[in-house]
């Protein structure tokens, strides 16, 4: 007789609007100690939304590897999750999309592109998109999926905003806010996620 598949444990449901908590408190605060030049603590670069980008993106990549340690995730999505993160926790803190959009035409005439300046980003997008279906298969709660979804809406906005031509400036001020947003929603789905039993 066989027996059937054993429900999946719960998901750890405070751990969502504890991270969306302490990252929103986060930004005000800053912004308060900003005041009233406010705006300086959200912009993408030097600011302590900046920061808190690449903390986030290192800690999802740590998460990913506490995951995969505890087979909450499949072995080559967790390998896959902590090299991007870390890739992304490197850029943002580096800048390198920035070093390649503003500087590449210096090395190949092909940056007189605007397409080929944007490749970078529009490539963390699409690898993103892609990323991200390959772990809604993994992720065993359909409101933890669901928070992996709204941080990929909400990072494909952040995208948007910085792309697009004609974005009002009061708006591409908190690009960079939208980015930490989306960082936080994912590692809300990832720290939801519970091990394996056995």
């Amino acid at each position: 007789m066989t027996l059937p598949p054993s429900p999946a444990p719960p998901p750890h449901a405070w751990v969502a609007p504890a991270v969306l908590a302490a990252v929103a408190g986060f930004l005000l605060l800053s912004a308060c100690l900003f005041a009233p030049s406010w705006e300086r603590a959200l912009r993408s670069d030097a600011s302590p939304a900046s920061w808190l980008s690449s903390a986030l993106l290192l800690t999802l990549g740590v998460t990913a590897l506490r995951l995969t340690a505890e087979r909450a995730l499949p072995r080559p999505l967790g390998i896959w999750l902590v090299l991007a993160f870390g890739a992304l926790a490197l850029d943002e803190q580096f800048m390198l999309h920035e070093l390649w959009k503003f500087r590449c035409i210096e090395w190949t005439t092909a940056c007189h592109s605007h397409w080929v300046r944007e490749a970078p980003m529009l490539a963390v997008g699409l690898v993103g998109a892609a990323t991200l279906a390959w772990l809604h298969r993994a992720l065993v709660h359909r409101s933890t999926q669901a928070l992996m979804w709204a941080g990929l809406l909400m990072g494909l906005w952040a995208i948007a905003v910085d792309q697009w031509p004609g974005v009002p400036p009061e708006l591409a001020t908190f690009e960079e806010v939208f980015e930490v947003l989306a960082e936080t929603l994912v590692l809300a789905a990832l720290l939801r996620q519970p091990a394996r039993a056995g």
